[in-house]
């Protein structure tokens, strides 16, 4: 049986219980008027509480969370490693301040990377340290020539046995790896560069070729290094020697001497919606700093909503209605109360599709599971629409997607999103089985990410629609390479 997708409105989760008349007693309207009045504030509360936005919990690689998936241990390791005085993590990189003794490591961007002054940082001496797997640092990638290729299926090998999970090796001797033997990846992405230093590989099994993870090469004076994956320096992967002493060995690399002369200044460090001011050498642009604020807008819009004063209207505007709409009836009676011997069964207690969607959204179910329904019924889908046999890896999956034309850009990118944050889960269930901290998963997060699938199952169908019509019409008719 396919998975089901199963949410709850939110009705049902705020449902609150109001007096009912028992046949043979008497209620007074007082009585269920103060009650529907009661279940009206209730209602106007819960709703504020989930429209309004509210101060936003830690998430993945917050160098402030110290959750399983936060930044705090890379912190400290470099501050045990460089000084405190050396190491800032920060959400703002202002390229004003940087120097060429410098060094800057950006984990999972989910803005645009100005890459114009990132590449005027490293050839003035700079160095840049870049982990990303899935977020917006593609576009520095594309700049230098490098490109995203997935993963080995079949990696030699891996952690609990599972390919997601695959061990990394060095690919060389570059100093970032000296003394590292192997490194536990989550879910990592391949770094891809004829010219470029390979640095960490993925091993596959017979029949595949291996994946190089991280590369490095030089602009100017300055030193670009690329990871596939952020998740090697998060706190629960940081507990394996072999990813700490990587993480080592990036910290010290990012503020080592170079050819040129000697190094050692500040290391900086930004991880997710970090922002990005200034202009490298103190020269700001007016033009380039006004399209960098515009487009930094428009992912805040696209992330975020709008803006807080208009979710605060239009929260209140439904909370008054919805007052007006239960006080017009707070005086009605309600239907005496059915016998139990001929009430419905509780669709807990039932089998069947209905009862395993009662079972997925009971208020004691943890939302794990209903993202992993969701997970699931995602990737059958899209399965089914690419016209495969299995549901292959995620990598994999999405190069299909694009090269059939299922998703736009935005959709892709959507997508890729979407599966990190599903595969983030389903990491989080090993990790707990394993006694290590879990964050909670939200019922409005469930909602939302529901919504979010059926419109890419939505467009992907229209998308395959399309590409079916245009068939048959068809058919009718560092160490070696430098980047420029």
């Amino acid at each position: 049986m396919a998975p089901l997708l199963a949410t709850r409105s939110s009705d049902a989760l705020q449902r609150r219980r109001v007096p009912r008349l028992v046949s043979g007693t008497t209620t007074r309207t007082s009585s269920v008027r103060h009650g529907a009045w009661r279940t009206a504030l209730f209602v106007v509360a819960s709703l504020v509480m989930v429209v309004v936005p509210r101060v936003a919990s830690a998430g993945p690689f917050d160098l402030a969370g110290t959750d399983w998936e936060g930044g705090t241990e890379l912190v400290r390791l470099a501050r045990a490693e460089l000084g405190a005085a050396r190491v800032i993590a920060t959400t703002q990189v202002d390229f004003a301040e940087l120097k060429p003794d410098d060094g800057l490591i950006l984990l999972y961007p989910e803005r645009s990377l100005d890459v114009e002054e990132l590449s005027k940082f490293m050839r003035a001496g700079g160095r840049v340290i870049m982990l990303d797997d899935f977020g917006r640092g593609e576009s520095l990638l594309t700049n230098f020539g490098m490109k995203r290729v997935p993963s080995p299926r079949h990696p030699a090998e891996s952690l609990r046995h599972n390919p997601q999970l695959a061990l990394a090796e060095p690919a060389s001797a570059h100093p970032v790896v000296a003394d590292v033997n192997r490194v536990v990846t989550n879910h990592p992405t391949g770094v891809d560069h004829p010219d470029l230093s390979p640095v960490l590989k993925i091993r596959a099994a017979a029949g595949e070729p291996d994946v190089t993870v991280a590369v490095a090469g030089a602009v100017g004076q300055g030193r670009l290094l690329a990871v596939g994956d952020p998740s090697i320096v998060m706190n629960s992967m940081l507990r394996y020697s072999g990813n700490k002493t990587f993480a080592r060995g990036l910290v010290r690399y990012a503020v080592d001497s170079d050819a040129w002369g000697k190094r050692g200044g500040r290391l900086f460090i930004a991880a997710g919606d970090f922002e990005q001011k200034g202009a490298y050498g103190g020269e700001e642009n007016a033009l380039s700093s006004f399209f960098r604020d515009v487009k930094d807008l428009l992912d805040q819009i696209r992330k975020e909503g709008l803006p807080s004063i208009l979710a605060w209207a239009a929260s209140i505007a439904l909370g008054l209605a919805l007052v007006v709409w239960v006080g017009s009836r707070a005086g009605r009676l309600h239907k005496p109360i059915v016998p139990r011997f001929v009430r419905k069964v509780p669709a807990v207690a039932q089998g069947g599709v209905a009862g395993h969607a009662a079972v997925i959204g009971a208020p004691q179910t943890t939302r794990v599971l209903a993202l992993l329904e969701l997970k699931s019924a995602l990737e059958e889908q899209l399965t089914t629409l690419l016209g495969l046999s299995k549901v292959p890896g995620h990598q994999d999956l999405l190069s299909q997607v694009t090269a059939r034309g299922l998703l736009d850009a935005e959709g892709v990118h959507t997508l890729r999103r979407l599966l990190l944050r599903m595969s983030n889960v389903e990491t989080m269930v090993v990790f707990q089985r394993s006694g290590g901290m879990v964050q909670s998963v939200r019922d409005n997060e469930v909602v939302s990410i529901a919504r979010t699938v059926e419109q890419l199952l939505d467009a992907a169908r229209a998308g395959a629609a399309g590409a079916y019509g245009r068939s048959g019409e068809g058919r009718s008719g560092d160490a070696g390479g430098a980047i420029s």
